[in-house]
């Protein structure tokens, strides 16, 4: 009886040693490539000038609403308000208000600062109207962004 011969099978594996340079590479290729967006916001404002300005401690408690004009002419003329680049009627501003507070732990949501970014030229009627929806749905902290004016006081 005739053997064969066995062939030696061997087993080709890849090597993975150079596996996380090439991750890393890829990972600071597209950290270099990518961009931040920018927060799109949909109103110009110029914000006015004051003679005194005060700093907020707690930053965290501050919910920011925007008056001002549209940058898009589809948008129309008019003032409008915005809160994160998303644009409100008046009517939703007391919903607005308690989804951020519900945003904020229970034992600071009473402390919840509204601050209003508004366009130096935007009728007051406008920011009467808004706070008055603000008092109503019991916001009461209410703080206006302004620049410091050249000169200071």
């Amino acid at each position: 009886m005739k053997k064969f011969k066995t062939k030696n099978v061997s087993k080709s594996e890849i090597s993975t040693a150079s596996l996380p340079d090439i991750v890393f590479l890829l990972l600071f290729f597209f950290m270099v490539t990518a961009t931040i967006k920018a927060k799109d916001d949909q109103l110009v404002v110029q914000p006015p000038e004051a003679r005194a300005v005060t700093k907020v401690e707690q930053k965290s408690l501050i919910r920011e609403l925007t008056i001002g004009y549209p940058k898009n002419a589809a948008l129309g003329v008019e003032a409008r308000i915005s809160s994160d680049g998303k644009l409100l009627s008046l009517e939703e501003i007391t919903k607005w208000v308690f989804e951020q507070k519900n945003s904020l732990p229970e034992s600071h949501r009473d402390q919840m600062i509204v601050m209003l970014r508004a366009d130096e030229y935007v009728k007051m009627g406008l920011i009467a109207d808004v706070q008055h929806e603000l008092r109503k749905a019991d916001a009461r902290k209410v703080l206006f962004r302004t620049v410091l004016l050249r000169g200071g006081g």
